[in-house]
């Protein structure tokens, strides 16, 4: 199957997308565009005529990757393909040149890309084509790039038409405003140009605008040929070469003086590029990396020329690796005089603020009699005519500085510095006197580590091996607590991670004048000799090259590594998704084992399955891996023997457990000569090769199967060994342990448990150490742990064998289980608008829902659907007005302590609120009369219960209860209820009836009765006072009332008497002072008489 994919193209000046039927217009001409093919995208585009004119496809110039990415042209049907037979990449990748031609009015070209490298990626060169109407014939052009560069950095462009095609003429232009009309084939020539200049050229058929052609870009990027004009002085040159680079670069001399070639800086990969000095004669003045840094090298050739090529390998490069782009700067001049010779030297000039001085020593004047040394950042100079130092600046921290020293007398001998900064102030371990103690890890871990950093530092002149190498260098000291110490440098960050070290003891009181190197190493990791434990040592850590770099780093120190034998085996400690584990150096054989003829600086290890699968990995030995990850520092040889399963704990290093050979060691073949053969017993994988990453494959691999890995280090040095698994992530890959890992699992709550048992999964788990909401729980230090309290447990777990700890927490809540009881209906009656509608007390319901519970440990909630209640959400006031009549009301019962957790530690149930209807209807006011007591005081016993049924008035009485009160406002509210045998206090009295619905709660109507006793007064005094100022007779109901004087004649007279004679006769007048006597008929025909008296 192929597969389309995009791209951009810019067609006069719109941007057309991929798979657009784009049209040409036969009436403007052609289409010229580029595009640079990338991965992932659809690198396609379809072109169509407007006027179904066949069309030609030409490729101006353009690049795919060979042997992957095919290019394909279709023709208008969409399937016959115009290209040859598939897979199809030009002319060895290169697609300048071809030609096609439609059947139709359509073509489609793409590029089907693999999926790696493109043209994006790798720099190819883009693809420019021309898309024209086969309205006449192209005419063919070449174009061709003449170097100028004698004359300066420039060149020319040859135009060679060799057919004009159907054009009569042509008209030839470029896009720096440059054209020409030509009529006949040859060759014209353009220019000249400036190098880098971007030259594109279009070649049109005058008689029809479809017939033209582009060029690609042309340019020169720089002279392969300069001429040194010796009257002007030196030429400097700077260039960062490439993977697979042959280029070779020419100097002459413009007055047939012989040439001086000098490197001002520069680095190249030692032991795979080169560089090669020819002379004039074509002899060979130098070939070879110089260790990699060719800094300094300087060549004279014996006549007026000289070459300066390169030739490297198809991998790292100046281009590809941050390591060598910085690039190589040299300095050509005409050798008619001698260069002077000077040396750099950086002062920091702190105590001025943030600036430094550079001292310029004059070692040698050359042929010279004066120099003058200037710099790149002023306009100050100093003459000097002896040799010596002279000291210029100041100049401002992180400013590069090149000092140039040039000859008075011949302009052909300067010689610059390469630049000179300074990052910052010294670090206060700049010399070996201020050294700072570094902390030493008691185990093989790097937990502990020291900051360091070069910024700022500079050369503190100790003797050294490494000391070419040295430029800038701070010291440690530290005291061994090993007899074998591992010192390694990490997380490097700044400006280049290729730092050494040195290892330095002392005698006496350890005065740096006396110190002696035991090693020097330009890597980031060591193992040291035998150390005696308690005596002082000093670290010199330093950048590898001549340029002071700006780097902070971290210094570890640790017990070396002992895991040689197999009982020793390590784990693996993981870092940023891999595996890591020091190597072991300059430790013997420990003869053949499987498929390893020999097994130098064995390094024993185990790897943990965590989850089950496939698992692919891959080992690395390097010396140094950057903090992603990567390696940085020299690649180490690394062979292997796997071996596995075996379950944790299992004693896998007693005789005859490992299997040795298959089933001797000279018949285990190496798996990269027989992949198939492995797994044999026990052997998973084995391999030996040059290479330093090897991959192999655990297939099926189990959860907490144990795999034995044995790693060796042919190459001697000391470096670390990453393991990586490649599939992570993938389908049906499984996982590897990494360190100690600990898993308590998730949070857990349960309702009405008194306790849990926690559990801590740490297969590599030496010690356990238990917390209780931060706080540590004594005597526990098993994996498991019992608790009965709520709270967040936490537990920190030791592997004292790989030096590492890991810790996890986890919420454990015990709620007491809660149960919602049932309860009753609350009934009501509705009030005057019989709208059913009622406000209800919910939390009357209370008591029965908990059911004896505490209430202040469980709380009772109120809401209006069951979901609601089951997700604790829109609870509602317990003052609650009803929405519906009846209404169901859910509860819900929840310890405190569980509230808000979530934890399903709560019970529910429902009832029911109902407006049942009106209250009860009640008679007002009544009397209630007692007449005749049986005794004389104003006070009697009544039966309040005898006025039920009056004021019910014929409402049954078995659906109400009755209360009495003293206050309307004991009555509103219930409470102070009467006996209702009650002796009144006053005469009369006034009593409140509470009437409630026997169903419906807070049902009742309210009316009152007096109580009064029946007494005729025996005098009145009806003057106003508000006291006995009438003939009251309360309680009789009187039919006829007559009054009569001493005399027996008759002064008032009344039927239905209202309690209303106040001593004046019928006619309204006052009756004298006196006893009058009354005659009364009342009740039913009763009749009583006897005096009162009234006295105003």
């Amino acid at each position: 199957m192929r597969h389309l994919f995009f791209i951009a193209l810019f067609l006069t000046g719109q941007l057309i997308y991929a798979q657009e039927n784009s049209t040409v217009d036969c009436s403007t001409g052609p289409i010229s565009t580029t595009f640079c093919y990338d991965t992932g995208l659809d690198n396609s585009y379809v072109f169509s005529s407007n006027d179904g004119t066949p069309l030609n496809l030409t490729i101006d110039e353009g690049q795919v990757e060979n042997g992957w990415d095919e290019f394909i042209v279709y023709d208008s049907d969409g399937v016959t393909e115009l290209t040859p037979t598939q897979p199809f990449y030009g002319n060895g990748g290169n697609l300048a040149g071809l030609s096609f031609q439609s059947s139709g009015d359509s073509i489609t070209l793409l590029v089907d890309e693999d999926g790696s490298i493109s043209c994006v990626s790798s720099g190819y060169t883009p693809i420019t084509f021309t898309i024209s109407c086969a309205t006449c014939i192209n005419p063919t052009v070449d174009f061709e790039v003449v170097s100028d560069c004698l004359n300066g950095p420039q060149f020319f462009l040859d135009v060679n038409v060799t057919d004009l095609g159907s054009a009569s003429s042509l008209t030839i232009s470029d896009n720096q405003g440059n054209n020409s009309t030509v009529n006949n084939a040859g060759t014209f020539q353009f220019g000249p140009y400036t190098n880098n200049t971007d030259v594109q050229f279009t070649a049109t058929n005058d008689d029809d605008v479809n017939c033209s052609l582009t060029s690609g870009s042309l340019t020169q990027e720089y002279c392969a040929t300069t001429l040194v004009d010796c009257g002007i002085g030196p030429v400097s040159n700077s260039y960062c070469y490439g993977n697979g680079d042959t280029t070779q670069f020419e100097y002459v001399s413009s007055d047939g003086s012989p040439i001086n070639l000098t490197i001002d800086s520069g680095l190249i990969e030692a032991g795979w590029d080169i560089i090669t000095i020819t002379d004039s004669d074509g002899s060979i003045l130098f070939q070879g990396d110089n260790g990699g840094d060719l800094t300094g090298l300087a060549f004279q050739s014996s006549g007026d020329t000289m070459y300066f090529g390169f030739q490297t390998d198809g991998s790292v490069s100046c281009q590809s690796s941050s390591t060598y782009s910085a690039g190589i700067d040299w300095t050509v001049a005409c050798a008619t005089c001698t260069n002077p010779s000077a040396e750099y030297a950086v002062i920091d000039d702190c105590a001025n603020g943030d600036q430094f001085l550079i001292d310029v020593n004059i070692t040698d004047m050359g042929d010279a009699g004066s120099l003058t040394i200037s710099d790149n950042y002023s306009s100050n100079t100093e003459q000097v005519t002896t040799t010596g130092i002279v000291q210029m600046g100041p100049y401002p921290f992180l400013t590069d500085i090149i000092i140039t020293t040039s000859n008075d007398q011949d302009v052909n001998c300067v010689i610059n510095s390469n630049p000179i900064q300074l990052f910052a102030c010294p670090p206060e371990n700049d010399n070996c006197s201020g050294a700072i103690e570094a902390v030493v890890n008691t185990d093989q871990s790097c937990s502990l580590t020291t900051q360091g950093t070069l910024s700022g530092a500079s050369y503190s002149g100790n003797e050294s091996n490494c000391l070419a190498d040295m430029d800038d260098d701070v010291w440690f000291s530290f005291s061994a607590l090993s007899e074998v110490q591992s010192i390694s440098i990490q997380n490097i960050t700044g400006s280049t991670g290729n730092l050494g070290h040195a290892l330095y003891v002392g005698t006496g009181n350890v005065l740096c004048s006396t110190l002696e190197e035991l090693y020097c190493v330009n890597e980031t990791a060591s193992v040291s000799p035998d150390l005696t434990i308690g005596v002082t040592y000093h670290v010199r850590v330093f950048s590898v090259g001549s340029e002071e770099q700006d780097v902070n780093f971290d210094l570890c120190i640790s017990d070396a590594p002992d895991n040689t034998v197999c009982d020793n085996a390590t784990n693996f400690c993981g870092e940023g998704g891999a595996l890591y584990g020091a190597n072991i150096f300059d430790y013997p054989s420990i003869g053949q084992i499987a498929c390893l003829y020999t097994t130098p600086n064995p390094s024993w290890n185990t790897i943990q399955i965590g989850e089950s699968g496939e698992i692919d990995i891959q080992i690395t030995q390097n010396t140094a891996f950057d903090e992603n990850g990567n390696p940085i520092g020299a690649g180490l040889d690394v062979d292997f023997v796997l071996w596995g399963p075996f379950e944790a704990g299992q004693n896998f290093c007693e005789d005859g457990v490992l299997d040795q050979g298959c089933p001797d060691p000279a018949n285990c073949p190496n798996n990269t000569s027989n992949p198939d053969f492995y797994p044999y017993g026990n052997i998973i994988d084995c391999s030996y090769s040059i290479y330093s990453v090897e991959n192999l494959t655990i297939e099926n691999a189990q959860s907490g199967e144990v795999y034995v890995l044995l790693v060796t280090n042919y190459s001697n040095n000391a470096g670390i060994i990453q393991i990586e698994q490649t599939n992570t992530g993938e389908t049906g890959a499984g996982s590897t342990i990494a360190e100690i890992e600990v898993e308590l699992g998730s949070d857990q709550t349960f309702c009405g448990f008194p306790e849990y048992e926690i559990v801590a999964e740490a297969p590599f788990g030496d010690y356990f150490e238990w917390y209780l909401d931060g706080v540590l729980i004594e005597n526990e230090s098993e994996e498991s742990l019992i608790v009965d309290t709520s709270g967040e447990y936490s537990v920190v777990v030791y592997d004292q064998q790989c030096g590492s700890f890991a810790e996890d927490s986890v919420q454990i809540n015990l709620f007491s289980e809660s149960y919602a009881y049932t309860t009753d209906d609350i009934i009501t009656c509705d009030d005057s608008s019989d709208d059913g509608i009622e406000n209800f007390d919910l939390s009357i319901q209370n008591e029965n829902i908990l059911g004896g519970q505490d209430p202040n440990q469980f709380i009772v909630t109120y809401y209006e659907s069951v979901s609601d209640a089951q997700q604790g959400v829109n609870s509602v006031e317990t003052n609650y007005t009803n929405t519906s009549n009846p209404q169901e009301i859910f509860a819900r019962v929840e310890h405190v302590d569980a509230i808000g957790s979530n934890s399903g530690c709560f019970s529910i149930s429902e009832f029911n609120i109902e407006v049942s209807g009106a209250v009860p209807a009640l008679i007002p006011e009544i009397e209630y009369v007692i007449c005749d007591p049986l005794n004389i005081n104003t006070n009697q016993i009544f039966d309040l219960s005898s006025q039920n049924e009056i004021i019910l008035e014929n409402q049954n009485i078995e659906n109400y209860e009755f209360t009495y009160h003293l206050s309307e406002d004991d009555a509103l509210n219930g409470i102070n209820h009467l006996e209702t045998q009650y002796q009144n206090i006053t005469n009369p009295q006034t009593i409140y009836v509470r009437v409630e619905d026997n169903v419906a709660f807070d049902c009742f109507s309210l009316t009152s009765f007096d109580l009064v006793i029946c007494r005729i007064p025996e005098g009145i005094s009806p003057n106003n006072d508000g006291f006995n100022d009438t003939f009251e007779l309360k309680g009789y109901d009187v039919k006829s009332l007559k009054i009569y004087n001493r005399y027996g004649k008759l002064v008032y007279s009344s039927t239905n008497y209202a309690d209303n004679w106040d001593g004046r006769s019928n006619n309204g007048d006052k009756l004298p002072v006196g006893t009058y006597y009354y005659h009364m008929i009342y009740n039913e025909n009763a009749v009583k008489t006897g005096w009162v008296y009234v006295n105003y």
